[in-house]
């Protein structure tokens, strides 16, 4: 994050689309074979869409918030307000008694960040960890560990207390910060020489008596490549891994780039500085099979204390998403640097398709960040990409090589064929190493060296490529050779001149020093020279050549004047080129020239004289920008254009306001006076009189720009207020008004509600002000919806997402949940379609597990009209109905048949998934007897290399144990035939399911007869049913005995014939088709007998 100047813009930065879309900083790095391979800096095209399964997260207040397929629910505490809003494709849920803490700059903003929260797997973890930076007068934490780097310590809150915890945190917490604990991620045969290492160890040097720290997920101490190279170790997170191991392999890769001996390879994959000290701290573990994972506060603690060991350089191939200001990481670098002289070496990230995407603590002003290229000197598509984000500063500041990059493999980590030595991983992560190993050359070459010297030398020394832009390679490529060679430098290393505004004058022209230092015995005149893409006249120097005096400094001024440029605006970057017989000196420089711009006098009126909490958002139409303020009364800084204004108030008195302008042109200085006293009331009247509001939204989206730019309240629907302060008929607009009502159980909550009433309407064009509907009976749809039982003491829960054209994920309603089995009558209104998901678990509270989870059913109900709806009805068996619609269950595309099994559906179509702890799944396909794959899981891509036709058998089986009663195996096998195909092609197979009259607990009686319908779901060009056979057992699977299969006009039905004993019946049917393909389901315990 910057400290820095803040953005002009207001009171949170003015941020491009491409500034918010990076990822979770350096990424985790990605493995290759251990044999070097020809590697493309192009992107790869991109995967088709994963099923992801519903999760629940809670957040510091104790809100629940429901996740299921892209879209949340809130499950809200009594009585509270949410605010809701997106940065670029994150989506932030802000209860408002939190808001005003956040204006106060005393919470992490991250706490907030939903979508980010659940990618780092917080809702995961049995609590909630947060760094606290002052260490009085906050109540509600019990310190865990002490870090002296933000005079401050960890904490961690269990996810059960969160609620019950959260007023006297948020009473007490009026000094310091409170922090999320967050997640920062792990972002030489060639390599190592191209760096220039080789001659720089001809010279003498390599890194012998120099402490280098490498600070990732540990060491693999047992490596040749380590023998007597590992001086110190400490592990930081030994709450989460006990064990010194590398478990992740990232660590162990990095330091043998570092400082490995390259003894298990005859030398071949020596590191950069093989004779250096290594120490070691363990500050990333193995994170709940989301790859390694790197807490703040373990990399608080490790910085300190490798800079407090020696450390002349410190490696970091770890990051996060940077954001304007400074974080406690960033912060740590920089006190540290200033205080031992330790240089900070940084992987720049890899979220580098889009500028602006530096990792932090790369982002740091004192760190050295590293960007990607591979071998050939090519910039990774993914190398994280400046300007920094607030200040328009020159970040990476150099690059490396860091693809296909073959170095140590640790033994105890899953990755390369086991028993290898070497393994090769891509990554800024290995690029950084390079650099850091580079440092400790200089610093056992220049023992009294400290930081500021080592970076200038390493970046002024850099090969910069004509093929790469200034914002993905800094000075250039690293060349430790050079960098030991020549004997002048250049302070500072990188002139950043910032953020210039408009209107450009003489104020606009700021000169900045740079002093070139030349350690030679006799004077260098250096030639001076400017080069990069900047606008003529914007960059001058005061000279063309300078002298420097042997074992002395000259000066020259480096100027930029905005008032040049012309029609050219936004971020400008080149390099100060300074040349003498065997020197070249490299000093990237960057400025912003801002474009015609104005300020906004903002005023946000109360609807009433309560004190209220105020969020104003004003996002340009036309690039996707946005501003936002958190006071009533604010200046902000916006490039001239159109603008939609949303703005929210959330009152003492419980009431929330929503004020909107659609479209309002900002051509000058503009005051824009939002009046709360405008709004109007939301009411919705059902014929329901003892319903209650469970949770109304009011939003308010604008789709038409580059950028989606939204704002909702959340909470009681008749405490919201809106107002349309804008124009009519604004294209792109959309407005959505909705709710959930049930009956209360005195309680303070709705459990077994009988009913619900779920509301929704929207229109395009315009806001509303206020908002009032008197429901009927006939302006509603009912729908008797039956939910079965398939676990023993099941609960059932169901979510309902509203369907609003041109709108991507709306946010959705968690209904009441309901013991199981049980019947509810679900009323529906407005002119919205809705989606339905249902799961079953088990157990309350921190005990909850879902057991079963069916995917989002679309449903358009039509007023006046009577529905009725069953859910989790055996029996559960394999579906034909793809997830996506536009990837068929089983495809073949040329010789690759793509494979997308997981899950099974109810006897309604509903399709499902088990989530219950020790659920299995595993697929063979075969062509002929030969099998061609075996693996355990559901998708799969499988070559079959064979273009002729063949008859293929392809098997797709689960098991579910308990708490699951039902379906406890199933298992379908397909026997077809195929041949290569030109383009993605469904194959023709057939799906069979069961669909007996069963009570609500999935049950039937003993003895007699039971009709079991069969139903049949195809994908395209399947043949028609020939012949079906369908046999039962009684004694899960061991006999099976032939049942009565009948063909009526209405289709097939096996009659089955129970035993006089309680049990399970299982059932096992054949179906061959016109075409010859046969499929053969069997399921084990379909349904119970009793």
């Amino acid at each position: 994050m910057r400290r820095r100047r803040s953005s002009p813009y207001g009171a949170l930065a003015l941020v491009t689309v491409a500034g918010l879309l990076i990822g979770a900083g350096p990424a985790d790095a990605a493995t290759t074979p251990p044999t070097p391979a020809a590697t493309s800096a192009a992107e790869p095209t991109p995967a088709e869409p994963a099923r992801q399964p519903a999760r629940t997260l809670t957040l510091i207040t104790g809100d629940r918030i429901e996740s299921s397929a892209g879209r949340i629910a809130i499950v809200p505490r009594h009585g509270i307000q949410f605010l809701r809003y997106r940065h670029g494709d994150d989506e932030y849920v802000v209860p408002s008694d939190a808001l005003g803490l956040l204006r106060e700059d005393r919470l992490d903003e991250r706490l907030f960040n939903v979508t980010q929260l659940l990618a780092d797997g917080f809702d995961r973890r049995d609590g909630l960890p947060l760094i606290a930076s002052d260490l009085t007068g906050m109540r509600g934490l019990t310190a865990q560990r002490r870090l002296a780097s933000v005079d401050g310590f960890a904490a961690e809150i269990p996810v059960a207390d969160l609620a019950r915890n959260w007023p006297t945190l948020r009473d007490s917490l009026r000094a310091g910060k409170l922090w999320l604990d967050g997640i920062r991620k792990p972002a030489l045969d060639v390599s190592v020489p191209a760096s220039g290492a080789p001659a720089v160890w001809a010279a003498g040097y390599d890194g012998s008596g120099v402490k280098v720290a490498v600070l990732d997920s540990g060491i693999d101490d047992t490596h040749p490549d380590f023998a007597g190279r590992v001086a110190a170790e400490r592990n930081f997170v030994t709450d989460y891994e006990t064990t010194d191991d590398d478990l992740a392999g990232h660590g162990t890769h990095v330091a043998s780039i570092l400082a490995g001996s390259g003894a298990a390879s005859d030398g071949r994959y020596r590191g950069m500085a093989p004779g250096a000290d290594l120490l070691v701290g363990k500050v990333c573990f193995s994170y709940y099979g989301l790859g390694a994972a790197c807490p703040d506060s373990a990399i608080l603690e490790g910085l300190r204390w490798a800079a407090e060991s020696g450390a002349r350089v410190v490696n970091l191939s770890l990051g996060a998403d940077d954001q304007p200001g400074v974080d406690p990481i960033e912060a740590a670098v920089n006190e540290l640097t200033a205080e031992y002289g330790t240089l900070f070496v940084a992987a720049a990230g890899n979220s580098g398709w889009v500028p602006q995407s530096i990792g932090s603590p790369a982002s740091a002003d004192a760190a050295l960040a590293v960007g990607n290229v591979d071998k050939s000197g090519v910039r990774s598509w993914d190398s994280g990409q400046g300007p920094r984000l607030g200040d328009y500063a020159v970040k990476p500041e150099i690059t490396a090589p860091g693809t296909a990059i073959t170095a140590a493999r640790s033994a105890t980590a899953d990755v390369a064929p086991p028993g290898e030595q070497y393994v090769s991983f891509s990554g800024t992560s290995m690029a950084s190493p390079h650099v850091a190993g580079a440092a400790a050359l200089l610093a056992q070459a220049h023992p009294d060296w400290r930081a500021g010297q080592l970076k200038s030398a390493l970046m002024g020394s850099a090969r910069p490529s004509a093929a790469i832009d200034l914002f993905g390679q800094g000075a250039g490529q690293l060349d430790v050779a050079r960098a030991l060679a020549q004997p002048v430098a250049a302070d500072p290393p990188a002139v950043n001149f910032g953020f210039r505004a408009y209107p450009h004058d003489a104020q606009d022209v700021v000169t900045r020093p740079v002093t070139y230092r030349n350690d030679a015995d006799a004077p260098i005149t250096l030639r001076l020279a400017v080069t990069g893409d900047v606008p003529a006249g914007v960059i001058t120097l005061d000279g063309s050549t300078v002298t420097v005096p042997a074992h002395g400094q000259a000066t020259v001024q480096l100027t930029a004047d905005t008032r040049a440029g012309g029609d050219a605006y936004g971020t400008f970057g080149g390099r100060l080129v300074a040349t003498a017989d065997g020197v070249s000196v490299q000093t990237p420089f960057s400025v912003f020239r801002e474009q015609p711009s104005a300020d906004v006098h903002l005023k946000v009126t109360a609807r009433t004289d309560a004190p209220q909490e105020v969020v104003t958002q004003l996002g340009n139409l036309a690039t996707g920008e946005f501003v936002v303020s958190y006071d009533s009364a604010d200046t902000l800084r916006v490039p001239m254009g159109d603008y939609v204004v949303l703005s929210m108030g959330i009152s003492a008195d419980g009431t929330g306001t929503i004020l909107a302008n659609g479209r309002l042109t900002v051509d000058r200085t503009t005051d824009l006076t939002l009046d709360g006293r405008q709004a109007r009331r939301v009411d919705i009247r059902l014929p329901e009189r003892d319903a209650a509001p469970v949770l109304g939204e009011v939003e308010v989206q604008h789709t038409g720009a580059p950028q989606l730019f939204a704002m909702s309240l959340a909470g009681d629907p008749g405490s919201i207020y809106t107002a349309d302060l804008g124009p009519k008929n604004v294209d792109g607009l959309i407005t959505s008004v909705t709710a959930l009502f049930a009956r209360p159980d005195g309680n303070g909550g709705f459990t077994a509600s009988p009913y619900t009433y779920q509301t929704g309407w929207y229109q395009t064009g315009s806001f509303v002000t206020g908002f009032t509907r008197e429901l009927s009976e006939r302006d509603v749809a009912k729908v008797r919806v039956g939910y079965a039982s398939a676990a023993t003491d099941g609960v059932g829960t169901r979510a309902n997402y509203p369907v609003i054209p041109g709108v991507d994920y709306p946010d959705g309603f968690i209904l009441p949940s309901t013991p199981l089995p049980a019947q509810r009558t679900e009323y529906y209104a407005g002119n919205l379609g809705w989606e339905s998901t249902f799961e079953e678990g088990v157990g309350a509270g921190a005990d909850y597990r879902r057991v079963a989870e069916f995917d989002a059913q679309r449903s358009d109900y039509q007023a006046g009209k009577d529905y009725t709806e069953q859910w989790n009805q055996a029996v559960f068996s394999t579906p034909m109905t793809p997830a996506f619609p536009e990837y068929p269950i089983v495809e073949r595309r040329g010789n690759e048949f793509l494979l997308r099994l997981d899950g099974y559906a109810d006897a309604a179509g509903h399709r499902g998934f088990s989530e219950a702890a020790g659920s299995t799944g595993k697929l063979a396909l075969y062509r002929g007897d030969t099998l061609v794959e075996e693996r355990a899981g559901a998708y799969a891509g499988v070559d079959v290399g064979e273009p002729g036709r063949s008859r293929y058998r392809l098997s797709y089986g689960f098991t579910q144990p308990a708490p699951a009663r039902l379906s406890t195996s199933v298992e379908t096998v397909w026997e077809f035939d195929s041949a290569y195909t030109a383009t993605g092609t469904a194959l023709p197979l057939t799906a069979v399911g069961f669909a007996p009259q069963l009570d609500d607990t999935n049950a039937a009686k003993k003895h007699g007869m039971l009709a079991v319908p069969l139903t049949f779901t195809r994908q395209a060009g399947a043949g028609k049913v020939a012949k079906v056979e369908v046999e039962a057992s009684f004694d899960d699977g061991a006999h099976w005995s032939r049942t009565q299969v009948l063909s009526l006009p209405g289709g097939h039905t096996a009659k089955v014939k129970h035993p006089g004993r309680a049990g399970f019946v299982s059932l096992r049917a054949r179906v061959t088709d016109s075409a010859g393909a046969v499929v053969t389901t069997t399921v084990i315990r379909a349904y119970e007998i009793r």
